[in-house]
């Protein structure tokens, strides 16, 4: 007998969460209880604390589901398992660090039962509790990309979302091998709705998001919806052609009129210093996009489960290329 699909699917990445995979499934079973049937889906993303005993303790619970990958494949790559996975008519993705307040839930359920495919939300809590340095980048970050891609993404959107069946089957026949899921719903084009939310705040521990990843996210992210960058090089490089030209133009009048003029080490230096950065911008601009082309080429896997609830290898070790 196949187990029949739940209303609702609540998909958790969790890198290094021990403590608080047990209040958290606490806390969604209490919620979930009133809005319908449903499961959890914890992805332990290569943890080494403990996490995985307390998801394989928390399993001991028929709602409660995981998958534990062999190694740290990253936040993106860990919601995609989720969502492989999920099986209900509608998904919500979300933080296992309480960061994303699971009382919101039903009100993602609610927008959702009015039409919307995708339930967006937005963090309206930044200048309180976000560092000024942080807040300015994430603004100026957004604003880039709003600028420069197919998509608009408010500043203080996040990956808690609640996502219908029909965007979460779109998203599992993708096969990119960096996705950036913010971005991606939104570019389904589905009725959307977005709620805003305060951050909540964690039980334990500090934030597993590190400078470095956040950089890694914000660059996936413009990459992987559009290609402007390649046509600002090709701009770039224009305008310093214009700029040779109006320097070569300089060089002839002056030596026609003025005649003694004497080249300044200090102002070759500059240009050269100048052009070379231009150049290194965009080598690493048209580096960075054959980067992603030849892991596209490579049909190596987003990732690789180690151990799911099932007890080991079920059809996901397949060494998926989505």
């Amino acid at each position: 007998m196949t187990t029949p699909s739940p209303d609702f699917s609540i998909v958790l990445p969790a890198y290094n969460e021990a403590a608080h995979v047990a209040p958290m499934v606490a806390t969604l079973i209490s919620i979930m209880a009133k809005l319908g049937s449903a499961e959890i889906i914890f992805v332990d993303d290569g943890s080494s604390d403990g996490t995985l005993a307390a998801l394989r303790a928390a399993a001991a619970n028929p709602m409660v589901r995981y998958v534990s990958f062999t190694r740290n494949f990253g936040h993106q790559q860990a919601l995609r398992a989720g969502l492989h996975r999920a099986r209900g008519r509608a998904v919500v993705v979300m933080d296992a660090d309480f960061e994303h307040p699971p009382e919101l839930i039903p009100e993602l359920i609610a927008a959702w039962r009015s039409g919307a495919k995708v339930v967006a939300t937005q963090r309206i809590d930044d200048k309180i509790q976000v560092s000024v340095l942080k807040r300015l980048t994430s603004q100026l970050y957004y604003r880039l990309l709003n600028m420069i891609s197919d998509v608009r993404i408010a500043p203080g959107s996040a990956d808690y979302m609640l996502l219908d069946r029909a965007a979460v089957d779109h998203i599992n026949v993708l096969e990119d091998q960096d996705i950036f899921l913010r971005g991606l719903a939104r570019w389904f084009g589905f009725p959307m709705k977005t709620v805003p939310f305060v951050r909540g705040k964690r039980r334990e521990g500090t934030t597993k998001y590190s400078l470095r990843r956040m950089v890694d996210l914000a660059i996936t992210g413009i990459m992987a919806h559009t290609v402007r960058p390649l046509r600002f090089a090709v701009w770039l490089s224009l305008a310093f052609v214009g700029l040779a030209m109006l320097l070569v133009i300089y060089a002839i009048i002056s030596f026609v009129f003025v005649r003694h003029t004497v080249a300044g080490w200090s102002s070759i230096m500059a240009a050269i210093a100048l052009l070379g950065a231009v150049q290194l911008l965009v080598l690493g601009i048209i580096g960075e996009y054959v980067g992603r082309i030849l892991r596209e080429t490579r049909k190596w896997p987003s990732y690789i489960v180690a151990e799911t609830e099932a007890g080991g290898k079920d059809d996901e070790n397949r060494l998926r290329h989505s």
